[in-house]
């Protein structure tokens, strides 16, 4: 099973408040609700939230699949190099999508584009 596939299925299997816990402890509320496409950056605080506390919302489906792309990217990545390689990656202008930031395609819900391009870096044959 390839990287990618695996972090999916692993990502998958995880309830969306461990998803956003995760993702905000790597990079921060401004980019995760950037990525989800939220209006306010204390949202992905309410997310990250265990279902049983006070304080606890879910995202929308739309934001949640957003959110659960960026996790599949973010530790496809981490995995095969680390933590601030996967951050540096998502947030730096990127040739392959003419100067857009991963970013900005989770947010417009390119995945494709973005699982592409994750599995081009992680297997080392990004410029090919």
């Amino acid at each position: 099973m390839d990287t990618l596939t695996r972090n999916h299925a692993d990502t998958t299997k995880m309830p969306i408040h461990e998803v956003v816990r995760y993702l905000l402890d790597r990079l921060g509320p401004t980019l995760v609700a950037y990525i989800a496409g939220a209006r306010s950056r204390a949202m992905p605080a309410k997310w990250a939230t265990p279902p049983t506390e006070t304080g606890h919302a879910a995202p929308s489906d739309d934001k949640a699949r957003r959110l659960k792309a960026a996790h599949v990217a973010f530790t496809a990545i981490e995995d095969a190099d680390n933590d601030q390689v996967a951050r540096s990656w998502l947030i730096s202008a990127n040739p392959r999508f003419d100067g857009q930031t991963p970013a900005d395609l989770l947010r417009a819900g390119e995945m494709g584009s973005v699982f592409a391009a994750v599995t081009a870096f992680v297997n080392d044959d990004y410029y090919a």
